[in-house]
């Protein structure tokens, strides 16, 4: 040590001695050195980009910059490379105050290349630079640098990352629920997450699919064993057991809304600018999806509600998975019944406040389906009769306030797949009228935008405007909202965009089996329109569902079924 401090006195002194024979002329040479100026490294922190956030130079000393409103950043004078931490500030799509932690591993500085901190990043972080490359396959980014790549630029990149982050966040809030009385800190929270999301990805065959409940139980039950040491001291003698509960409880709603968020943005189309990209995901409803995703604490209550004896006991397994079906469907009959079935290994005071959380008050109703004039409750799959189906009837009533006082006006999308072509439509708007909860009307008004694709045997797509208002509504169950096929095919027909003979190869016909799906928005950020289901008697959540032509999209919540038509 002292032979190493000496040899930095002594070439401290000879460089003072040729800094002076410099400035003294020395050398034989009048003219000023060149200039050395310092190099300036850029980055950028991306949810979607995170404004206010507090970047951390980890070894520069700790020091901290803020982002801007696009998400950049510029390291301090003096630092070129530096491994770094994102916390604090707001993601600018969901206007959210981001509550993760970010991090990236430190990089050699190279002129004109921005140095990313992403989810993705974060997950590179855990496993370290020699496991980047299956890390990248299983996020779907075979041969992309993820320390460079702005998911904002890359639309695979942005629905990894976003997905990504909804994953780790809530196998975080669980954690965090888990270990009140503990030690856990935010931080570990966060890395114990991310560090079961890394492996569990890094470790897939091919791309991971990250809304498998396979992968997140395992994920889930990694992330308990991660966060062992901080938790409270009487889950820790039996971490089997615990993480193996905790899994069975909170998978469900977990995968349940990295489903609705990866559905959300599966289609994305970048545009211009990110804000554009933005602009257009809030107008599809996708951002709507995200957002209530981001809000949700639903996993931190719910194991919460579960005592200590109860989280320790491996007979229970089962019966929290229930319960965590149950959660996860918003169905509060089987909430109740699933904890009563768990007896006093679940408190009854917060478990009903965890039912009356996800209770739907404020929604509309689907509660069956009309084909050919029969009913038909609302499943995943549906054998109907009729030789030809040219409509699908909803039926549809409100609960309480749907439209948080706005218009009750909706965009909607339809798509079904028959004989080898996918239809989808979206209509811009669908004004809906209610007598009490009763719908008694369903109007397009005049000059309302449609949108229309067809893709497959057959391909068109067009975007026509109703001179007159078309009427969506069906008397069918005291009030559906009907959707017409055959009508909408007729729209492209008259306008030249189809033949009779390909409305007639599109109008599903026996015996076939094709899937239908319908989704609703409302297209207002913070605004959405929530769908309930009746199931078994029971009200749950719809599903998110999503419907694209190549002018629009709309996301939001709806039905997806698969109808079987016999003659």
């Amino acid at each position: 040590m002292h032979t190493k401090t000496r040899n930095i006195f002594i070439l401290g002194i000879m460089a003072g001695a040729a800094a002076t024979l410099v400035a003294c002329g020395g050398g034989g040479d009048d003219s000023p050195p060149p200039s050395q100026p310092s190099a300036t490294v850029s980055g950028k922190a991306v949810d979607f980009y995170l404004s206010g956030s507090t970047v951390t130079f980890l070894d520069c000393e700790s020091k901290t910059v803020a982002t801007n409103a696009s998400g950049d950043f510029t390291f301090p004078a003096g630092c070129t490379r530096s491994a770094l931490r994102v916390t604090g500030g707001t993601d600018i799509g969901t206007k959210q105050p981001f509550v993760g932690v970010l991090q990236a591993q430190a990089q050699d500085y190279r002129e004109g290349v921005i140095q990313v901190v992403s989810p993705l990043t974060t997950l590179a972080v855990q496993l370290g630079s020699a496991q980047a490359a299956p890390l990248a396959t299983g996020l779907g980014l075979t041969g992309k640098d993820l320390a460079t790549l702005d998911p904002m630029q890359d639309a695979t990149a942005l629905r990894a990352a976003v997905v990504v982050q909804q994953l780790v966040d809530h196998v975080a809030k669980t954690l965090s629920g888990l270990g009140t009385g503990g030690t856990l800190t935010p931080a570990e929270t966060a890395a114990a997450a991310s560090k079961a999301v890394a492996s569990a990805v890094a470790s897939a065959q091919g791309t991971a699919d990250l809304t498998s409940s396979a992968l997140v139980t395992n994920v889930v039950s990694s992330a308990v064993q991660n966060a062992q040491s901080g938790l409270p001291a009487s889950l820790q003698s039996d971490i089997g057991a615990v993480a193996a509960n905790v899994a069975a409880l909170a998978a469900p709603v977990i995968t349940s809304q990295v489903t609705s968020v990866s559905t959300a943005l599966e289609a994305v189309d970048l545009s211009s600018s990110p804000a554009e990209t933005l602009a257009a995901l809030t107008e599809s409803g996708s951002i709507n999806v995200v957002t209530e995703s981001a809000q949700s604490t639903t996993t931190t209550a719910l194991v919460q509600a579960v005592t200590t004896d109860g989280l320790t006991d491996a007979s229970n397994t089962a019966g929290l998975a229930e319960l965590g079906d149950a959660v996860s469907t918003g169905n509060t009959a089987e909430i109740q019944q699933a904890a009563a079935d768990l007896g006093s290994a679940v408190d009854a005071g917060a478990i009903n406040s965890v039912a009356n959380a996800v209770r739907l008050n404020n929604s509309l109703l689907l509660s069956n389906l009309t084909i050919n004039g029969a009913n038909y409750p609302i499943t995943d799959t549906i054998s109907a009769t009729g030789g030809t189906l040219g409509a699908i009837q909803v039926a549809m009533t409100q609960n309480g306030d749907a439209f948080n006082g706005g218009p009750s006006q909706v965009r909607a999308g339809l798509s079904y797949t028959y004989g080898g072509n996918q239809v989808d439509v979206i209509i811009e708007n669908v004004t809906l009228t209610f007598n009490g909860s009763q719908l008694v009307d369903a109007v397009v008004p005049a000059n309302t935008a449609y949108s229309f694709r067809i893709s497959g045997n057959v391909s068109a797509a067009a975007s026509l405007t109703n001179s007159a208002a078309d009427s969506l509504f069906s008397s069918a169950n005291g009030g559906s909202l009907n959707l017409p096929f055959t009508v909408f095919l007729g729209k492209l027909r008259s306008a030249g965009a189809l033949s009779q003979a390909q409305v007639d190869a599109l109008t599903p016909k026996s015996v076939s089996t094709f899937p239908v799906t319908f989704a609703t928005t409302t297209g207002v950020n913070g605004r959405d329109v929530k769908l309930g289901m009746l199931v078994n008697g029971g009200v749950e959540f719809a599903k998110t569902a999503l419907v694209k032509t190549d002018a629009e999209m709309v996301t939001g919540d709806g039905l997806k079924t698969t109808v079987t038509l016999n003659p």
